[in-house]
């Protein structure tokens, strides 16, 4: 049986590579897909995590705070805040854009907070907390951007 098999690959070779080929074509992408979706998992969790929050709250009908922009009034913060067990709560807004660091442009998550609640980073490596509600920006150190850096966000610039 074994021979007769070997006698067919010799036979047909081109088939048979082209199979083994499309097999390892089919594999690889199968694998990545699943390293994409891991990585997006791991980056979505990060964020839960750094936050410390318990329950998320977000916008009816869209995608959630990682695929799309996703806010809620500040009412309806408020109304949580109200529920039985619920000790903090604090409006977060996640926005996946363009920061334009001097002539490039690189993909950020850029998060806004409220000082003093869920989802401010816990330390700082270096620089100082943000003192002002506004025009004001933490990095977090994986961008690569350093301190003193001229960062452009829309219209806006920080350093």
């Amino acid at each position: 049986m074994i021979s007769l098999a070997g006698r067919d690959i010799a036979h047909s070779w081109g088939k048979f590579a082209l199979t083994g080929l499309g097999l390892g074509l089919l594999i690889g992408v199968t694998l990545t897909m699943a390293g994409v979706y891991r990585g997006m998992v791991d980056d979505a969790m990060a964020l839960l995590n750094n936050s410390g929050a318990d329950l998320w709250v977000v916008q009816k009908d869209t995608q959630g705070p990682y695929a799309e922009a996703s806010s809620i009034r500040d009412d309806y913060v408020r109304g949580v805040l109200g529920m039985p067990g619920v000790a903090r709560a604090a409006n977060i807004t996640y926005l996946t854009m363009q920061v334009r660091k001097g002539q490039s442009d690189t993909r950020a998550m850029v998060v806004g907070v409220e000082s003093g609640q869920l989802g401010e980073p816990a330390y700082l490596i270096s620089g100082r907390h943000i003192v002002q509600s506004h025009y004001e920006a933490l990095a977090d150190v994986k961008t690569g951007f350093e301190l003193n850096d001229l960062i452009q966000i829309k219209r806006h610039q920080y350093r």
